[in-house]
């Protein structure tokens, strides 16, 4: 009875092949990625931009786990998937561009895992909940999922897409941001 204090409604939900993991912060993340790493060798790790894979092969490496798992999303090769579970990094600020990457790819679903302190969370206001969680109770290590996040990514990454004239490449999400959504 409680979970219907919301008014949910079967059925509403918009099907998608992403599935989001968020965090309250990247520190929460990280070691997800690195559990989820020691779990799933078949895992492949994917990041949008040169500085996130940077970041994570370092992190990685330093972890014992071999740094040629993760890949940034420009240079995946569909045939490299196969067998592979894929796991995305971070978010592209446009939705499209993830469409088209994962468009043809034969898996059912993929992780998204993503923090509320970087850059495109921010641009939504996600430092004035971080507070609001924490005080909620939630811990660094645990998960936000639901397909209602997941929607509301997408929202927002639309929202942005309305704003964008002209993608200006960039080496990381805080760039991509600064460059692309100045208006």
């Amino acid at each position: 009875m409680l979970f219907n204090l919301f008014g949910k409604k079967e059925g509403n939900e918009t099907p998608t092949l992403f599935k989001d993991k968020v965090y309250i912060n990247s520190t929460g993340k990280m070691e997800a990625c690195l559990q989820r790493a020691k779990e799933l060798p078949n895992a492949c790790f994917i990041a949008w931009f040169k500085e996130t894979a940077s970041f994570y092969k370092a992190f990685f490496t330093q972890n014992g786990i071999d740094e040629n798992r993760i890949t940034e999303a420009h240079l995946v090769d569909k045939m490299q998937l196969q067998n592979r579970e894929p796991i995305f990094l971070e978010h592209h600020p446009l939705h499209a561009k993830e469409d088209a990457l994962v468009n043809d790819w034969q898996h059912v679903s993929m992780w998204v895992f993503s923090a509320m302190d970087e850059p495109l969370f921010k641009h939504f206001g996600s430092d004035k909940m971080i507070p609001l969680i924490k005080l909620f109770g939630m811990k660094e290590s645990e998960a936000i999922e639901h397909s209602y996040v997941t929607e509301s990514i997408i929202k927002g990454q639309n929202k942005i897409a309305a704003k964008v004239l002209m993608e200006q490449p960039a080496n990381s999400q805080a760039e991509w941001m600064e460059k692309n959504m100045t208006a």
